[in-house]
């Protein structure tokens, strides 16, 4: 592959020109070049473009492994192989990551994706609504740096799709959200806006909610298997079954996962506070520092309470979620 249709299929994966700073040293190396992560799967990794014009998978080794959670390859990495070996030789520098704790409880940390420009948190008019967990969604997408974006499907199934539109709209007053039918092109159209050359989403969200059909609308075309919800509790099986990614037709690209009905939290702090920015402007004026806004004196976020200038729900939750 000559360098300049190299380059072409790079920014085709996502590449800027802001990310030309990271290029490593590694680099400078003959027969060093540069991929995007497509799919993370137990074997290894598939990797965009093909570093031999057929070869796309890569083998990883124990010294991976031996690292921190964090520094492994994730789907989204832009990643540093040797063609004539294709081994991975180096994770560049990550401009966003995504991660989690593990649902195993252990403690260690889950990479769901490097690199993205805004995140698709997907629900729906059924029993998987619920605000709590988006906003735990929201909170680590915030925190990464990453513009959220909320996406309620499956409102040809319900005669009151508002009532649940209302509901994001109160408790995301500064987020984004977008509700469709996501077999209808349409009406997915609305998400339009993400989509764009060189922008990178991440899709998230519990099995069964409409990810799969969304990417496949998106492509004009079934490129991921889907399956319907159980109806009685909300809750789907896994049809993804490994992180991918997939270039859409109005060119960006789009980084599929599992379905996470369990969403615990890593570190989210700073994202906590920002989508609760409200709440922390009222703990501004508190009498004292450390007020925990309960029954203390001169808590100006318990009179914003009593005023009705505040949802107790949404106090609850940044409790919640402040820890």
């Amino acid at each position: 592959m000559s360098k300049h249709n190299n380059e072409t299929m790079l920014q085709a994966l996502g590449w800027k020109s802001s990310f030309r700073h990271v290029r490593s040293a590694q680099l400078a190396e003959p027969n060093r070049s540069v991929h995007r992560v497509t799919e993370v799967q137990r074997t290894g990794l598939i990797v965009a473009p093909s570093f031999d014009d057929e070869r796309t998978d890569v083998p990883i080794s124990g010294k991976w492994f031996q690292r921190s959670e964090r520094e492994r390859p994730t789907v989204g990495d832009w990643v540093v192989l040797d063609p004539t070996d294709g081994t991975l030789v180096e994770v560049l520098p990550r401009s966003s990551l995504l991660t989690r704790l593990s649902p195993s409880g252990n403690g260690s940390l889950q990479l769901i994706a490097a690199n993205v420009d805004s995140a698709f948190v997907v629900t729906s008019c059924n029993a998987d609504f619920s605000v709590p967990r988006l906003e735990r969604y929201v909170s680590v997408i915030l925190e990464a740096g990453i513009e959220p974006v909320i996406v309620l499907t499956k409102i040809d199934q319900t005669p009151d799709s508002d009532a649940y539109l209302a509901q994001l709209h109160s408790a995301f007053q500064t987020v984004a959200c977008c509700a469709l039918n996501a077999l209808e092109p349409d009406t997915v159209s609305v998400l339009a806006p993400w989509c764009g050359a060189g922008q990178t989403i991440a899709l998230l969200g519990s099995s069964g909610v409409g990810k799969s059909t969304i990417v496949n609308t998106l492509m004009g075309g079934e490129v991921q298997r889907t399956q319907a919800i159980r109806e009685e509790d909300g809750k789907g099986r896994h049809t993804t079954t490994y992180r991918s990614a997939h270039i859409l037709p109005q060119g960006a690209v789009i980084l599929d996962s599992p379905g996470m009905r369990e969403f615990q939290m890593a570190e989210s702090s700073a994202g906590v506070a920002e989508l609760f920015d409200d709440i922390e402007a009222l703990a501004e004026a508190c009498r004292f520092g450390d007020c925990a806004h309960n029954a203390e004196p001169g808590c100006a976020v318990q009179a914003a309470l009593a005023l009705g200038q505040l949802d107790e729900r949404r106090l609850a939750s940044y409790k919640k979620l402040k820890g």
